[in-house]
């Protein structure tokens, strides 16, 4: 546990490191689009959020895998932590991906994941180990236009409890092609 809170504040701390401007830029008290790293990137303004939710497990973790074990259900709400966007990014009432797991011949396991969320939605899904045994979901949406990016980091604590943050980017060019 002591492993997850050092990764998490290593990792928050990183985050907070990044130069997000600090001018009153001209999409309403954002950074200014000239400095630090959003012109670079093409950020128009961001935001971030505090993540809190739920994991309910699909299927008991094998005796032979050690570690992460995502295999259920990740559910979590989001709310909003700060905002440089002249008008805030959309929160959802709730978020919601599942983990699956199957073997092949060999004995192998397959994970398929889905987005129960939406699931027509563009989205890139991901989730790994931490070190400490638990395991971090790593979940970017994309708008339909691919301009606005929600990239949400659930991570699974002791007790089948998530927490963790998220990010948003609204950029001036469609970042999913």
């Amino acid at each position: 546990m002591g492993s997850l809170r050092l990764g998490l504040l290593v990792g928050l701390l990183g985050f907070a490191a990044c130069d997000l401007g600090g001018v009153s830029g001209p999409n309403g008290g954002g950074p200014d689009a000239s400095t630090g790293r959003d012109q670079p990137l093409g950020i128009l303004c961001n935001a971030t959020f505090k993540v809190t939710g739920t994991f309910q497990l699909g299927q008991a973790q094998p005796t032979d895998i050690g570690g992460c074990w995502p295999v259920g259900t990740w559910t979590w709400t989001a709310t909003m932590d700060t905002n440089q966007c002249q008008t805030p990014p959309a929160i959802l009432p709730q978020y919601q991906f599942k983990v699956d797991v199957a073997t092949d011949a060999d004995g192998n396991y397959n994970y398929t994941d889905s987005y129960l969320t939406d699931p027509n939605a563009h989205y890139k899904l991901k989730v790994s180990g931490d070190g400490g045994g638990l395991c971090q979901g790593g979940l970017e949406i994309f708008s339909a236009d691919g301009k606005q990016v929600w990239n949400m980091k659930p991570s699974l604590e002791v007790g089948n409890v998530l927490d963790g943050f998220g990010e948003y980017a609204l950029y001036d060019s469609d970042q999913w092609n």
